[in-house]
């Protein structure tokens, strides 16, 4: 119970840091933990475009040690050690934190089935859990807050606002009925713009029109008699002057 005190989070730390990098790190006796490519993803019923991330699965079948976890660990333990100038103490030294590195991950490896036995499950803080069913098989549950997501691309999700209720049928037919009154109206102004243009062209030409005007207006007997009467009017006219 050591290891569960002292190094799980040292672990838990490790682990993803090297998924950031690596495909496949590797649980030495129990198989190897396995980053994808996540692709983008509509969730909460379209509502949430998941951003592309990467995700974690255990892998049973993937059993050969890439030693990354082994020798990442010794590295840190190497560093907690004073540095020599002696090259061969220096070698000598990097052998036993990676033979310590191997040892320890091995004694976790340990707890880890024991505590399968127990619960069914072994949390790594930030990162997730292994769990394991009746019948031996591992899964990773994924925390919320693993890191590994946020190395993969740094795109946030993005959420999609849903558009807004459809047009009642009153509404329609109320849109409808605007619309032919727009309609009504164009047609109405351009009769009256027709009607003003035939007055104002009455009016430039109304010397030449009146000749025209006079026979549908009027019979013969009507025209000789206002001709007649034009004639009376502009003689008078002209002997009062």
């Amino acid at each position: 119970m050591y290891i569960c005190k002292m190094d799980v989070s040292l672990y838990a730390r490790l682990i993803p840091a090297l998924l950031s990098q690596h495909n496949r790190v590797s649980l030495p006796g129990m198989g190897s933990f396995v980053a994808a490519e996540r692709a983008p993803k509509l969730v909460q019923k379209g509502r949430l475009i998941k951003a592309p991330g990467r995700v974690i699965r255990f892998s049973v079948d993937e059993s050969w040690n890439d030693e990354l976890l082994e020798r990442t660990y010794a590295s840190e333990l190497n560093l907690s050690m004073p540095q020599l100038e002696d090259d061969e103490t220096t070698s000598r030294n990097l052998a036993l934190c990676l033979e310590r590195a191997k040892r320890e991950i091995a004694q976790l490896v340990v707890v880890i089935k024991i505590q399968f036995r127990q619960s069914g499950a072994f949390d790594f803080p930030r990162f997730g859990s292994l769990k394991s069913d009746d019948k031996d098989q591992v899964t990773f549950v994924q925390s919320p807050d693993c890191p590994v997501v946020s190395y993969a691309f740094g795109l946030p999700d993005l959420a999609i606002k849903p558009l807004g209720a459809m047009a009642t049928i009153e509404e329609l037919y109320a849109t409808r009925g605007y619309r032919r009154v727009s309609g009504f109206v164009y047609v109405l102004l351009g009769v009256l713009l027709w009607l003003a243009m035939l007055i104002c062209m009455a009016y430039l030409f109304r010397d030449s029109l009146t000749p025209i005007l006079e026979r549908l207006l009027y019979t013969p007997e009507e025209r000789s008699i206002m001709h007649d009467g034009k004639q009376t009017i502009k003689r008078t006219y002209y002997e009062t002057n």
